[in-house]
């Protein structure tokens, strides 16, 4: 086998591809999860943004003294695609422009039920009450949910991985469901003669949804020494 210069050559290159082979298939496995996770490091300087869509649902109802209305926003997997939940709001707003002055006007407050809402049940997303008056040309409440921890929608820098940057931007299949409210209408009448001027209220209700996805660009900043 070894008799001449070519014949041991080959069988030097043969040692040598019987060496490498499993090493490279024993390699590449990792060399895959480096890229993936931002390079070798796992590392590397990301700016990271979000493209946002919005949903909206409106509603309006007129309400009397002790009145109460019930709405609903029911938000499905099929709504979503790849998108993840941001936030989600829930605006009632008034404007009590029919008192004859001051110390009368009407007011409204809510209390949300999310039995049905994904994250509920954990307590990641949690029943809110609030109230406001319709004074002012813009009364009424706000409530808000966070689904995805601490969203602002701002982008940023990080030095992180894309791997970590992905688990910690996403909504972990929170906010699926049926988000329901009710609000009470309190309508303050003044008296005058030959009856009441103010017996009921307009409330114009809004659910909005901000939903999401995260974009991931490298970083042209150089790093300062």
């Amino acid at each position: 086998m070894l008799d001449s210069p070519r014949k041991i050559g080959m069988v030097a290159g043969t040692m040598v591809f019987m060496f490498l082979f499993p090493l490279y298939f024993a390699w590449m496995p990792l060399a895959d999860e480096g890229l993936a996770n931002g390079g070798g490091s796992g590392q590397g300087e990301w700016i990271v943004s979000f493209s946002e869509s919005e949903s909206v649902l409106e509603e309006s109802t007129v309400l009397e003294d002790g009145d109460t209305h019930m709405t609903e926003f029911t938000v499905g997997i099929e709504d979503l695609g790849d998108m993840e939940i941001g936030f989600i709001e829930l605006i009632v707003q008034c404007n009590d422009n029919d008192d004859p002055g001051p110390g009368f006007s009407d007011s409204v407050d809510g209390v949300s039920d999310l039995m049905d809402v994904e994250g509920h049940a954990s307590g990641d997303i949690q029943d809110q009450s609030a109230d406001g008056t319709c004074t002012g040309g813009n009364g009424g409440f706000t409530m808000r949910w966070d689904v995805t921890t601490n969203y602002t929608g701002e982008s940023f820098s990080i030095t992180s991985s894309q791997k970590t940057i992905s688990e910690t931007w996403n909504d972990n299949g929170f906010g699926i469901g049926t988000w329901s409210a009710t609000i009470s209408a309190e309508i303050n009448s003044a008296p005058i003669v030959g009856g009441i001027v103010d017996s009921d209220e307009d409330f114009d209700i809004t659910w909005r949804m901000i939903t999401y996805e995260v974009v991931i660009e490298e970083s042209m900043v150089e790093p300062t020494e």
